[in-house]
Formats: structure tokens, C-alpha cells, sequence
């Protein structure tokens, strides 16, 4: 380890970030929540109290620092205070309940945990299935066992926590969506942050005179990445406690957003909120879109925000959040396929190759695969997922996609333990779900292969109708099969109130051929 004035002269530290920013403008508009707003400096003070609150916790250099929370001003802040002292932060989905969330921090080695109190109930009950446990805090009120940090917070001081920190060393711990197992656990560096703050800054634009909607949770790396990005060029973030179409809405209007990012999913339901056609969008510039979002989707939204520059993004957990995206002013002239991505980010070099990691030509459809500072140095104790991550120098996106001969953009087919092999030939489910949403009672779709003993995968679809259509299995078939090869369309149609999805708004299709196959 680097003695501490070498390392606090030298170092990239996501901590350090909030700080500098508020040096050059400490009377800026950082955060608004609700009805709390705190300027860069009021900011930067909270960060250092949080921190050393975490230290009186028992949170040690290395030792990560889990927080099982919903957004909110101290779970932004614990992000930048877990940097500055050397804890990983370890955030927790939500959603998840009793071994799954002992797991994350067990798996993570997380010395301190700080939970909301109305997750607290979903916790193990037994005194001794969180090991390792230096302390526990609950965030927002007195729960019997757990310190009240924000009291911790308001009594400790406000004295900067210098501590050396590498900038290869784990600034966040994430866990990844399981399939058949436990999660894997991500890591992302110091570095890895900062590598992305350049493509923030080239790629999608992101600069000091932004006011930018967050309200992806910070347990997502989405989210972290854009409050990173935002914080550090000095914009005033607009922080949202979930994902709410109305929150959104109203929060544009107010806040005179400027910049929003949400998933595909968000931004259907903003489309027919009630909201909508009342709520002031015209300060919006930039709109940013990450999961595939159906093309007459994107194109209402167009019409409604004919100012705005549209970004289709995609990216991964282990990249930092990179990935490619489309430049701006060019996402009109890629609709028409499924998922048109754009250009890798400037920080990454982006290949498409096949089984033998060879390159493919253009209009082939093979795996995304990449490299470049940005990309994870890897899972948590997993030599053998590492070893396939990393297999051949790059890092294994599992996306498949093509590059368009014409315009040289990428387009993104599908993940590849996605493509549905029937019958002999291989489906994209995301090119079923296309055609399927232009059915006009169609509110959302997803589409999975599920086991068939003639088949071996039939294409399954599962629907949603729009409110007051009576949407039958035979009309989406017979609606699929006038616009695709008989083989796509799909072999079953589920009709469902919802579609169960992760608090990003991500359809867990893991769920629904969990579910099929009962």
C-alpha cells in the first residue's frame, strides 16, 4: 500500500469526485429530493459526516459496506463516503428477502450494513446468520438492534476521512441477476467509475448545465453510473426514491429537467400516464433509453418531444454500465430493427465474432464481445466464471447483435441464452416482441422458449392487453403470423394482468420459463 500522501496526491477515488466539485462551485443546486435541496457544499459536509459515522459502525478499509435501501440523500451520500474510506459499497436489490440478502453480504465480506426500516422485516431473524457483521444501522427511524444512523450522521464530524485507497481496489460490489444459482458478485474500481465518466461525457453528453432525472435505484449499475457522471461534471441531480411514471412527470415539470434516462418500460407508462398531457417537457434535451422499447413507442415519443435528442443505449453490469449507444440525431434513421445500439463507447472497442472467436462480417450475427478500462477485473472469489468472461483477452458480453453493412451501426438481437433454437432454426425473441407490440390491444409483451417435446423450445408469448381490450391467444398468433415467418410466430400465447419485473422495470423472462415450465 502507497503511503497516504503519495495515494491522496495520485489516486482515482469516486470520493474524491463530490469534493472537487464543490471546491469549484459550492453554492451549486448538487441534489433535490422531495422538498430538500442541498447545494455541492451542504453535499460534500454530509458525505464527510456519513463517513465517519460508517467508520464509528465499524466499517474498515476493504471491508464493504452493504446497504439495503430505496434511494434516498444518504444512500447517495454513502456511495461517495464509502470511497473516501475504503469500503466497497455492497447495495442490495430491494426485492430481495431473507438468504438472498444474507447471501450479498456474506459474499461480500461487508463489515457494516444499513437498511431502511421498512426492509428491515425481510432480513434473517437469527442472530447468527449474518456473519461478520461489525455493525447495523437503520436509516430513517429507531428500530430495536439497529443504531440510528441518521442521529449517528448529525453527531459525527465533519472532518475529511483520508485514508489511501487504490484505484484498482472495489468501489461498489454488485450482485448480478441469478439464473440456476446465486448471484455472481460483480466488482467495479475506482478506475472502472472514472473510465466511464469520459464516455458520460463523450458519449451521452453529460455536463455541469444539466438537471438530470435520476430515479433508476442506486442498487443498479445504471444508477450509480449517471449519479457518478452527473456529480462529478457538477449537475444538479433530481433524485426520485423508485421508479414512478407520475413522480417522473411531475418532477420534469417542476424541476425543469433538462436530461432523463429510464428503461423502456418507464417510459411506456409515462406515455399513457394521466399525467402526461398536463406535464411541461419542454425543457427536456436529452432523453436516454436503455432496454429495447418498441419502434412506435420511441416514434410517440418523438412526436410529443420533437426538441429532445433521443440515445439508445446498452450496456452491462460488468462494463460499468458501458457498452454502445446511438449518437445523437441518428436513432430516427435506425428504427426499423429491433434494437438498433449505435456506436461502442470511446473508451471501449467493441467486436463481433462467432463460437471460435472469429470476426464476423458485417450482417453477421454473432456475440458482442469488448475491452477496455471500463470492464470489471472480474467476479468475487469465481476463478471459472472469470476464466469464460474473459475467455480469448476479451470480455464475454453473452448479447448477440449484428453490424448493419450500411450504416455501420450495431444492432442488438438478443442474450444469447435468449435465442429460442425450434425447430431446427434459431428465433430472436426480441424480434417476436417487436412485431407483437404493433398489435393495437398490446400494452406489453415478452416472448421466451419453453420446453416442447416436438419443438424442443416453443416460442412462447406472454401479453399484456391494453385497459378494456379482451386480447385472445389466437388473435396475437394470427396478428404474428401475418408479418414474420410462420417458424417466429409464437407456438403459445399467455395472456397476464403484468409482467413480473425487477425494480429497474426489466422483465425477468428467468420468471416467466420458470413459471411456464410448472
Amino acid at each position: 500500500m502507497e503511503d497516504t500522501g503519495y495515494n491522496m496526491i495520485h489516486r482515482w477515488n469516486v470520493g474524491d469526485a463530490l469534493r472537487r466539485v464543490a471546491r469549484r462551485q459550492p453554492g451549486k443546486k448538487a441534489l433535490v429530493f422531495g422538498e430538500r435541496s442541498y447545494t455541492y457544499a451542504e453535499l460534500d459536509e454530509l458525505v464527510d459526516k456519513v463517513a465517519n459515522a460508517m467508520v464509528a459502525l465499524g466499517a474498515t478499509p476493504g471491508s464493504g459496506v452493504a446497504i439495503y435501501a430505496p434511494n434516498s440523500p444518504l444512500y447517495l451520500a454513502a456511495f461517495f463516503a464509502a470511497g473516501r474510506i475504503g469500503s466497497p459499497l455492497v447495495p442490495i436489490n430491494a426485492l430481495l428477502k431473507g438468504a438472498e440478502v444474507t447471501y450479498a453480504i456474506t459474499k461480500s465480506r461487508a463489515s457494516v450494513l444499513l437498511a431502511h426500516s421498512a426492509l428491515i422485516p425481510a432480513l434473517e431473524t437469527r442472530a447468527d446468520a449474518i456473519i461478520g457483521l461489525a455493525g447495523k444501522a437503520c436509516l430513517d427511524a429507531s428500530v430495536e438492534g439497529f443504531a440510528p444512523f441518521a442521529d449517528m450522521v448529525a453527531a459525527a464530524s465533519q472532518v475529511p476521512v483520508e485514508t489511501p485507497v487504490e484505484g484498482n481496489a472495489a468501489a461498489v460490489i454488485l450482485m448480478t441477476s441469478g439464473t440456476t444459482a446465486f448471484p455472481k458478485a460483480v466488482v467495479n474500481t475506482h478506475l472502472n467509475f472514472y473510465a466511464a465518466l469520459i464516455s458520460g461525457m463523450l458519449d451521452l453528453g453529460v455536463n455541469k448545465d444539466e438537471v438530470m432525472l435520476l430515479g433508476l435505484p442506486l442498487f443498479h449499475v445504471g444508477g450509480l453510473y449517471l449519479l457518478f457522471a452527473g456529480i462529478a461534471s457538477g449537475a444538479t441531480m433530481v433524485l426520485l426514491p423508485r421508479l414512478d411514471p407520475g413522480d417522473a412527470l411531475r418532477s420534469i415539470t417542476t424541476e425543469r429537467v433538462t436530461y432523463i434516462s429510464f428503461p423502456a418500460t418507464v417510459w411506456i407508462g409515462m406515455l399513457g400516464h394521466p399525467d402526461r398531457p398536463a406535464a411541461d417537457l419542454s425543457t427536456v434535451a436529452t432523453c436516454l433509453v436503455f432496454q429495447y422499447m418498441p419502434e412506435e413507442t420511441f416514434r410517440a415519443w418523438m412526436a410529443a418531444m420533437p426538441g429532445a435528442d433521443w440515445i439508445n443505449y446498452w450496456g452491462q453490469t460488468e462494463t460499468t454500465a458501458l457498452g454502445a449507444s446511438t449518437l445523437r440525431g441518428e436513432l430516427t434513421s435506425l428504427l426499423g430493427a429491433p434494437d438498433p445500439i449505435g456506436s461502442a463507447h470511446a473508451i471501449l472497442e467493441v467486436r463481433i465474432v462467432d463460437e471460435e472467436m472469429r470476426d464476423l462480417p458485417d450482417g453477421g450475427i454473432g456475440e458482442l464481445v469488448l475491452r477496455g478500462p471500463a470492464v470489471t477485473p472480474g467476479y468475487l472469489e469465481d476463478e471459472a466464471a472469470n476464466q469464460q468472461l474473459f475467455a480469448g483477452g476479451w470480455h464475454h458480453t453473452g448479447d448477440m447483435g449484428y453490424r448493419d453493412p450500411e450504416t455501420g451501426a450495431i444492432y442488438f438481437v438478443d442474450r444469447k441464452k435468449d435465442i429460442i433454437k425450434t425447430g431446427g432454426e434459431n428465433v430472436s425473441s426480441q424480434e417476436v416482441e417487436d412485431v407483437i407490440s404493433r398489435h393495437p390491444g398490446v400494452a406489453e409483451v415478452a416472448v421466451v422458449g419453453t420446453p416442447d417435446p416436438y419443438w424442443v423450445e416453443a416460442v412462447t408469448a406472454f401479453v399484456v392487453p391494453k385497459a378494456g381490450v379482451e386480447l385472445s391467444p389466437e388473435d396475437v398468433v394470427a396478428f404474428a403470423k401475418e408479418r414474420m415467418a410462420g417458424y417466429k410466430a409464437p407456438k403459445r400465447v399467455v395472456v397476464m394482468a403484468e409482467l413480473p419485473k425487477n425494480p429497474t422495470g426489466k422483465i425477468l423472462k428467468r420468471v416467466l420459463r420458470e413459471n411456464a415450465s410448472q
